[in-house]
């Protein structure tokens, strides 16, 4: 049984709305019981020899020695570092902490994390305010999927304001041609 746009769709909007439901709780995790620090790396786990290889591969993973990470982004690369940080009370912790970074350039020593106050050895580098971006993000996606999306595979055509934009995109290069044409025509 082979499975229509709009099934495809639904399953879309499942799968944000899944998404958007871990985002949300892990922002409220992390804003009701975690604080964050000024963290200073200790031993960076991002060597000056892996920034050359990933600047002379042009930010691509194939062809380096690491290959490529599921968790490296678009011109990012996710690393490991064993840093320093002190909490509220004054005591000092080290913990391993992963991020991403830009490619081939050197990532700050110094950078925030959050850490659970009550087991101050677990760390991250992604707080409540990117995990409530994510969210809100996701419901963006869930909106302009339920607004433009169903309508369009329902109906088979594309919304007014994309059609629109393709034909002024396809009327672009036919008016420069015609101009050309106008040119070489009066030599």
């Amino acid at each position: 049984m082979a499975m229509s746009a709009l099934d495809l769709l639904t399953l879309a909007i499942v799968g944000l709305m899944l998404g958007t439901c871990w985002c949300v709780w892990r922002a409220c995790v992390l804003f009701g019981g975690w604080s964050p620090a000024v963290a200073q790396v200790t031993r960076g786990g991002y060597s000056a020899d892996e920034r050359l290889e990933d600047f002379l591969s042009m930010g691509r993973s194939i062809g380096t020695t690491r290959g490529w990470n599921w968790r490296d982004g678009e011109g990012k690369r996710w690393i490991e570092d064993e840093v320093a940080f002190e909490t509220e009370t004054g005591r000092t912790y080290h913990a391993v902490v992963g991020r991403q970074v830009t490619r081939a350039w050197k990532p700050s020593s110094v950078f925030r994390i959050w850490y659970d106050r009550a087991d101050p050895a677990r760390v991250t580098a992604y707080g409540p305010w990117y995990w409530s971006l994510m969210a809100a993000m996701s419901l963006g996606f869930v909106a302009a999927i339920s607004v433009w999306g169903m309508d369009w595979a329902r109906t088979g055509r594309p919304p007014a304001w994309l059609e629109a934009i393709a034909d002024k995109d396809e009327a672009h290069p036919k008016l420069v041609w015609e101009r050309v044409g106008d040119l070489v025509s009066h030599k």
